[in-house]
């Protein structure tokens, strides 16, 4: 006999949808859930009201102490788009309930600021600022040096995920996950071309991540290390071209935005990418 389930009711999972503005709580994601139907009378919904302790004794993070109520409870639920629902639910190692907790916090908080700001249309001096600040998120090694001198693959992923997080959510963290600087996600750019452009860097930079998550798996490079210092040796030169590539085409990306508004273009000068 099936375990029952401890489901959440069509009212809670509306309030955790409209909490968060209808957008997935995965701060890597923040993608729209909602939206019209090629129907006048239906609503196009991709959204997931997905439990943070499963629902059911088995689940993913199944939390015994709770109760009933609690597990069907708005404090246990998060809003996800289908996608991300599915991945916390494959991999709970990797996303606890601390994690998600976090995720739900920082969805609300950012909701909440969309409704307090107030973006006319047009407001050109607003999205130059955040251009700025968009800029300063990508001064860091990790679109510096090839990747054949990385330090550690795995900060070099953290670098790349926090820029994402910062793109999407207007938060710029430490390697520690203090917040240094917070403004706003990319979806508030006001003029189209340069949220566009916006959006297909993040894309670039979610690719990243998935091949050097797949070149990882597939053991595509090894580790030397000569007086202290790490060097990375990729098995296939073409694969770890991309990399350096596909990084330095994001960096045209967000210099030609930057000759748009008219602030400083990223120059790494002692670094491998000129132009």
């Amino acid at each position: 006999m099936a375990n029952p389930r401890d489901d959440f009711s069509s009212k809670t999972k509306n309030i955790l949808a409209k909490r968060v503005g209808f957008r997935c709580s995965n701060p890597n994601c923040r993608k729209l859930t909602c939206g019209a139907n090629e129907s006048p009378e239906k609503v196009t919904n991709i959204g997931v009201a997905a439990h943070i302790a499963a629902a059911a004794k088995g689940g993913p993070r199944y939390d015994e102490c709770m109760s009933p109520d609690e597990r069907k409870s708005l404090s246990n639920g998060i809003w996800l788009c289908q996608s991300c629902s599915k991945l916390i639910d494959v991999d709970e190692t990797r996303y606890p309930a601390e994690v998600l907790m976090k995720w739900k916090a920082i969805a609300e908080d950012l909701a909440i600021l969309d409704v307090e700001t107030n973006s006319p249309a047009g407001n050109i001096s607003q999205d130059k600022e955040l251009i700025k600040f968009y800029v300063q998120c990508f001064d860091r090694p990790a679109f510096q040096d090839d990747i054949c001198q990385e330090g550690r693959m795995e900060d070099f992923d953290k670098a790349i995920e926090d820029t994402i997080v910062a793109l999407n959510t207007g938060i710029l963290r430490t390697r520690d996950g203090a917040i240094i600087k917070q403004a706003e996600g990319k979806s508030v750019i006001q003029n189209p071309d340069w949220r566009e452009k916006l959006d297909n860097i993040s894309e670039m930079l979610v690719s990243i991540r998935r091949r050097l998550k797949i070149a990882k798996v597939e053991h595509a490079y090894t580790v030397n290390e000569t007086g202290g210092d790490v060097f990375y040796c990729f098995r296939d030169d073409e694969l770890a071209e991309w990399f350096n590539l596909t990084r330095r085409e994001i960096l045209k990306v967000l210099s030609s935005i930057c000759r748009e508004v008219g602030i400083r273009e990223l120059h790494f000068w002692s670094r491998r990418y000129r132009w």
